[in-house]
């Protein structure tokens, strides 16, 4: 039987969201709300707050491994894969929300799907959001996968995949698991080369990002797109 102060404090806690959704609400208390649709009959504050001391961050809890987190007292395998399944449900919706979106007129979003998508990988990812025409998304995909510190890009496959989707722009994306936030000469080559490729065939090379930490830096913003 649930204890009748833990029921009141779970039903305080999910009127408060309903009211005023999370605005006032401290970080442990996030995560001891999604807890209460995890784990029943038990107070689970003091599992929350093993979940900060831990991971320090919201972001450092969503960011761990089903492993990891279920080295804190009192998560089980199941509780953990909510967690992470709130934030692949997060990837999804960003995805979700870069395809239906007119046009990617604005780096935000892109940048906020490649924060969730790429930085808990431990080894270095490249891919491509192709658009049509009118800058729309049509489709985003990780096109190579290496070590810790390189992936070997091959122009030739991704000029393919373009050509494959009919695409007329290309946004291209890679992350640096170290943490560097700075394009390396091998990076700016290549983002040349793939410039020199795509306009040979009418496609525009639209941006690269670079994944670092929790930073997502434009080429374009910093200066490191090729001169002509």
């Amino acid at each position: 039987m649930v204890d009748k102060s833990v029921q009141g404090h779970r039903a305080r806690l999910k009127q408060r969201f309903t009211e005023h959704g999370l605005d006032g609400f401290h970080e442990y208390e996030v995560l001891e709300l999604l807890l209460t649709y995890a784990i029943p009959r038990k107070d689970v504050k003091p599992v929350a707050k093993r979940l900060m001391v831990q991971f320090q961050t919201l972001a450092g809890v969503f960011d761990a491994q089903v492993q990891e987190l279920q080295t804190v007292e009192g998560l089980g395998k199941e509780s953990a894969q909510l967690l992470k399944l709130l934030k692949a449900a997060q990837v999804r919706y960003l995805e979700s929300e870069l395809a239906s979106k007119p046009k990617l007129d604005s780096p935000e979003t892109v940048k906020a799907w490649l924060r969730l998508k790429l930085q808990e990988k431990s080894i270095e990812y490249f891919g491509a959001l192709f658009t049509d025409q009118q800058n729309q998304c049509i489709s985003t995909e990780i096109l190579f996968e290496g070590t810790v510190d390189r992936a070997v890009v091959y122009p030739r496959t991704l000029i393919k995949r373009a050509l494959e989707l009919d695409a007329k722009g290309l946004i291209i994306f890679h992350n640096h698991p170290a943490g560097t936030a700075l394009a390396s000469e091998q990076d700016i080559a290549l983002t040349r080369q793939l410039i020199e490729a795509c306009n040979t065939l009418d496609i525009k090379l639209l941006d690269h990002f670079l994944l670092a930490g929790t930073q997502v830096l434009s080429f374009q913003e910093q200066g490191w797109w090729p001169q002509k």
